[in-house]
């Protein structure tokens, strides 16, 4: 039989591998003791091992907390084979063999207990692309999931980089209107070379599975960081909104709106860079004729962050419907929760277009009074009466973070004897 080992895909110790002996068995967890030491609190000490029996290499759980998954199946006991990805909550490692002539990808694999949780989001039929390659992306592990479309952690095989699979989900056949939003997302995201905005590499087709290979951002979505967090400070906010704006503006000049802009579709790196995502929705402007280039259903973004044009009629929003989406956003970052959350759709509805939002000074203590005003403008319920560009909101927003800065340093005391 061929060497075999394992390494470590992703996290700080990305890179590491351990050969696996031709007798024995290799401890996998976050004990010192164990063969092959894991630095993630969420890993069991002892969270599974693996055996040489039988000729082959056996992945054991070890009864850990969250589970043992190969190829994204939960499972007790399972036989390994070259290629297989194996995760233990947030780490991904990948069993290698130096040849695979002996195993193919294709051999009937024998679980002896097979665990497929009901509630457990890393077990479902469009998971089994774990493990496998499309095209020259080796995909690694799931990283959200839409209605629309999974996204996977992938690594580039020709180069080693990682890079983000969106794969668009099927049944028996690809629905067709979602296959037309996806490549429509392709076309407008490859227009669109901005920091601020997700980078779009290639679309591709293999065996009627359709993806989007994109930038990788190591972070988490503005909506991870608000479930985690509740609200974010004025600074803090107001430097989301700013790189929000940029993206937006860059948009703009290329005479596209995104239409869709919530804290899902907004990421942030671990170094505090943030970047627009989703443009399955996003809209080419024309100068003079209003094209309808949606299909039914499409284009209604998420309520809470809605503009009341948008409501009454997608097609006809301009930019000033980001603006409005963006100062919703805002509005949530700072007090946790957004302008409007009624319960039913007639009765949101009517809020939108009706009702003022509540005076962010009664929900946040102590919040700058200049705050406020330039929120509650992009709130307005006629386009007009908002900031008319993503430039104007971007330069009202830099003024408001110098002036919150200042006012904090103000607060500071002096250490000064």
């Amino acid at each position: 039989m061929a060497k075999a080992r394992v390494r470590i895909v992703d996290g700080i110790d990305a890179g590491i591998e351990k050969e696996l002996p031709e007798e024995g068995t290799v401890t996998i967890g976050r004990r010192s003791s164990c063969d092959l030491v894991l630095r993630v609190d969420s890993v069991s000490r002892e969270h599974c091992r693996i055996e040489k029996n039988e000729g082959a290499y056996w992945l054991h759980d070890n009864g850990s907390s969250n589970g043992t998954l190969l190829n994204g199946l939960r499972i007790e006991k399972a036989k390994l084979v070259h290629g297989d990805v194996i995760t233990l909550d947030r780490v991904t490692l990948e069993y290698l063999e130096e040849s695979d002539s002996a195993h193919t990808r294709e051999m009937i694999r024998e679980f002896v207990v097979q665990n497929r949780p009901d509630v457990d989001g890393t077990y479902t039929a469009e998971n089994s692309l774990i493990g496998k390659t499309l095209k020259h992306y080796k995909v690694l592990s799931v990283i959200g999931e839409g209605g629309m479309a999974l996204v996977y952690k992938s690594r580039d095989e020709r180069n080693g980089d990682i890079v983000a699979l969106k794969v668009l989900k099927r049944g028996e056949t690809v629905d067709q209107e979602n296959l037309q939003r996806f490549l429509k997302e392709f076309k407008t995201g490859s227009k669109l070379n901005h920091p601020n905005i997700m980078q779009v590499y290639e679309i591709g087709e293999v065996d009627g599975t359709y993806f989007i290979a994109m930038e990788y951002i190591n972070g988490s979505s503005l909506q991870e960081i608000l479930d985690e967090k509740g609200r974010l400070s004025a600074e803090g906010t107001l430097k989301i909104g700013i790189q929000v704006a940029k993206a937006l503006e860059f948009a703009f000049s290329q005479r596209i709106i995104h239409r869709d802009i919530k804290p899902e579709n907004i990421l942030i790196s671990r170094e505090g860079e943030v970047k627009i995502t989703d443009l399955g929705l996003a809209k080419e402007l024309k100068r003079y004729v209003s094209v309808n280039i949606t299909k039914t259903g499409e284009g209604i973004g998420t309520l809470h962050y809605m503009s009341p044009e948008q409501v009454e009629n997608t097609r006809d929003v301009d930019q000033r419907a980001d603006i409005y989406s963006l100062g919703a956003t805002l509005y949530e970052c700072l007090c946790g929760q957004p302008p409007f959350d009624e319960v039913g759709v007639w009765k949101f509805v009517e809020a939108i277009n009706e009702k003022p939002p509540p005076n962010l000074n009664d929900r946040v203590p102590n919040l700058h009074a200049e705050v406020w005003p330039v929120v509650d403008r992009a709130l307005s319920k006629r386009p007009e009466e908002r900031q008319q560009t993503p430039t104007e909101f971007r330069e009202e927003l830099e003024r408001l973070l110098t002036v919150v800065k200042a006012d904090r340093s103000k607060k500071v005391p002096s250490q000064e004897a």
